[in-house]
Parts: C-alpha cells; structure tokens; sequence
C-alpha cells in the first residue's frame, strides 16, 4: 500500500494563530473561557480545557472581570457588547481573513448595499457577519432559494471563508439575475482553495481518499464532499478510527486534513496505515 499526504496538512495560519493565543494567555491565567470550541477539533479543545479552557455556551455563564478568548471564527456584535459589559479582558483570536470580511461588510453595509451572505447560516462565522451586516442582510446556502428573493436596486456578496467555491459560484449566478447592480465579494480563504485544490487533484490518482478533521468542521466537510466524489472516501477524526476500516485492495490511498487538524494527527493515520510513501 502506498499513501500521499497532502502538501496543506496540519492547522492552517488562522487556527495556529489562535492555538497559540490561547496558549500564552493560559501561562498567564489559571483559567480563562470561550464562548464555544476555539476551533472545530475535539482532542484540541480537550486539550486546552486540560490546561484551563473553559468552554460554555452563554455569555452570562463567564464571571465578570474573568479573562475572554473570542475564537478563530468570530464573535456577533451584541455578544462582544455583553462581554465589555461584563468588564471582560477581550483576548481576540478571530481569524485574520475572517477579520478583514467583518470590516468589509461593516464598509458596505455604511455604503447603503444590501448585503447577502453565503455560507452554513449556522455557523459561528456566519452568524458573526451577519450581526454585522444589517437586518435585511440575508444568508444564502442554496442555490434554489435565490428563487423566492424580490428584484433588487443594489446588492453585495460575501462568502464564508471555507466554504465550497463551486456552490458559491452556482448562488452568485443567480443572484447577479435579480439586481441592476450586484457587487461579488471573493472572501474565500486562499488556503482553504489550495487544499481543496489539492485534495481534488490527489482524489483522481488514488484508490481511496482519507480525511482527518473534526466531524464539526465546515472545511473538512467541504474537503470530504469534494473528494468523495471523485473516490471512495471516509472523514475521520483521529487515527484511531482506522482500525474499523476494511481497506483490504486498496492500493493507493490519499490523506488530507481539514485546516484545524494537528499535523501530529496526520502523521498518526500515516503510520497507523502502515504506508509506503508515494
């Protein structure tokens, strides 16, 4: 048997940025608390929750004056308004790229645009820009419900930094039908298309296709959904689950990871494959 790694494996700059916040700020504190997981993979957060995270659900549950991570995803206006309430010391990890869509809404939205959104509308990032982006700000994950939408003077588009290019591409088609002016935004994250890139190219010359992640992760979903198309492919999230796969046959195998996936884990499903390198 004979296994490619992909190139883009392990965190990418954004989660590394925010694992490392954390980090040092645990030196310095006991405890601190986040509002949801930091980043989608479980034996990450264990990890940091080993170390003082504490994870919870509501705002409220943080006492007052304790110190406050916002995670690599972002957090809505009003909750950070809470937060500063609450006399919190703020530690912001939000991604970067993540950032700079929260500051391009915010300019758009003053510029009188109406404002969709494309991405899982349950998503922590997703729900952060839209806090941003005005009341008739719409989130779109379909391509089908543009359908129902009114005709509209003036519209811009933003896009959930991991989400599949090719759904979004197929929602701006459309959307671009109902307004005499439509402004596409491209806030896909670069590092997300060259894994996705990668694991598509790597998918057409395997047997079968291995991706590592968080069962919670939107990217790592995405990276599945497109390989899996292109081979037999399984979405796991440690090396562990290995053992209950048949892979008996199988000659070539890919491996590729979502962007909060430790490298560590990657070289775990590598040895545990007992691969050749290829």
């Amino acid at each position: 048997m004979k296994c490619r790694v992909g190139k883009w494996v392990g965190f990418c700059s954004g989660v590394q940025r925010a694992i490392r916040g954390a980090e040092k700020v645990l030196e310095k504190n006991s405890v601190i608390y986040c509002l949801g997981e930091i980043i989608h993979n479980p034996g990450v957060v264990k990890e940091l929750e080993r170390r003082g995270m504490v994870v919870v659900r509501d705002i409220e549950e943080i006492p007052d004056s304790s110190s406050f991570i916002i995670r690599s995803h972002g957090l809505e206006e009003e909750i950070v308004r809470r937060a500063r309430d609450k006399m919190l010391t703020i530690h912001d990890f939000t991604c970067p790229k993540v950032k700079n869509t929260h500051h391009l809404v915010s300019n758009l939205r003053s510029k009188g645009y109406r404002i969709f959104i494309v991405g899982n509308p349950l998503h922590p990032e997703v729900k952060a820009i839209h806090s941003l982006a005005g009341p008739a700000a719409q989130v779109l994950v379909r391509k089908e419900a543009v359908a129902a939408l009114d005709a509209f003077e003036r519209i811009a588009v933003v896009v959930q930094t991991t989400f599949d290019p090719r759904s979004f591409s197929s929602i701006v088609s459309e959307l671009i039908l109902r307004a005499e002016k439509t402004l596409v935004c491209n806030t896909l994250c670069e590092e997300t298309i060259k894994r996705q890139n990668e694991a598509d190219k790597i998918a057409g010359n395997v047997d079968f296709m291995i991706v590592v992640g968080g069962k919670n992760s939107s990217n790592t979903k995405t990276l599945y959904n497109i390989v899996k198309e292109r081979v037999p492919a399984l979405h796991i999230e440690d090396a562990f689950e290995i053992e209950r796969i048949d892979l008996s046959g199988m000659k070539r195998i890919g491996i590729v990871s979502g962007a909060s996936t430790p490298v560590e884990e990657v070289k775990k499903v590598y040895e545990k494959l007992s691969c050749q390198s290829g």
